[in-house]
């Protein structure tokens, strides 16, 4: 079903990122800038849920007054430069999985990890193809020698680990093997994001809820990967994309276009079609 007959106050409107708003080069589509022109004159507030940095998403939306960032898997939530919530994970459990992605490397695996702090991500790799992935999605990212020392003085959200082409199979099993204290989630096809027990998007998105006296049923959703699932559970009207993994396309209430048939941007005008 990709129609939908929305009640007239729907109030927030999250979306993923990767594979779900941007298109299948990594762009915001022009079609949505106005639209979240449209969507704030209606007192719809748009929010992008993402994996992503937060300081990546404001480089993408910028400084909007309002817009409310959920970044890092919802480990981290910003409005208006102001932490709404924030969720750093246990600092004891960097070193297990970074001495486990640094064993895998050195039988030959194309793996790394990135220790993401609130005030920057910090990587060890340093050869260019894994430092140009990492900043396409962390735009403020540090070099160093040994990242679990030079975060010591930051809030670590989350670690995340690339694993070409394995990231399911491989790493999400081996560092749920480590039974540390902390949840583990597949973010993608190649990423592994390891966060505080019991965080999410999902539990980001039922606390900004709150924040704002907003409801899951005044709540629409789109999601495409493992990530999104409890942020999907958190809206009443939730949408997967046509080429969300499987287990996110049974687990929504609806299916979109894909997000290279600027799915979410027709989905929201079919729901709304006096904004477009």
């Amino acid at each position: 079903m990709t129609v939908e007959t929305m009640p007239a106050d729907i109030r927030l409107i999250v979306s993923d990122m990767d594979g779900t708003l941007l298109d299948g080069d990594g762009n915001v589509p022009a079609t949505f800038w106005p639209l979240l022109d449209s969507l704030t004159d209606a007192g719809i507030l748009f929010s992008p849920g993402s994996g992503r940095q937060y300081q990546t998403l404001l480089s993408v939306f910028g400084d909007r007054p309002g817009l409310v960032y959920i970044a890092e898997n919802g480990t981290n939530v910003m409005r208006d430069g102001v932490a709404l919530s924030r969720e750093p994970v246990d600092q004891a459990i960097i070193a297990p999985i970074v001495n486990w992605v640094k064993e895998v490397a050195a039988a030959g695996a194309d793996i790394g990890f990135v220790v993401c702090g609130a005030r920057t991500a910090y990587i060890e790799r340093t050869d260019d193809a894994f430092v140009a992935h990492v900043r396409r999605y962390y735009a403020a990212v540090e070099i160093v020698a040994d990242a679990r020392a030079a975060a010591v003085d930051d809030a670590v959200l989350k670690i995340a680990i690339y694993d070409v082409g394995l990231a399911e199979s491989r790493t999400a099993p081996a560092i749920l093997g480590l039974n540390l204290p902390a949840d583990v989630v597949v973010s993608g096809e190649n990423w592994v994001d390891v966060m505080p027990p019991g965080v999410n998007k999902g539990t980001a998105l039922i606390r900004l809820q709150d924040h704002l006296g907003i409801t899951r049923a005044q709540t629409m959703a789109f999601g495409d990967f493992l990530n999104d699932a409890e942020m999907l559970d958190a809206a009443e009207h939730s949408y997967a994309v046509a080429n969300a993994h499987p287990s996110i396309r049974a687990r929504a209430r609806h299916i979109a276009p894909s997000n290279i048939d600027d799915g979410v941007v027709t989905s929201i005008l079919n729901a709304f079609p006096h904004l477009r």
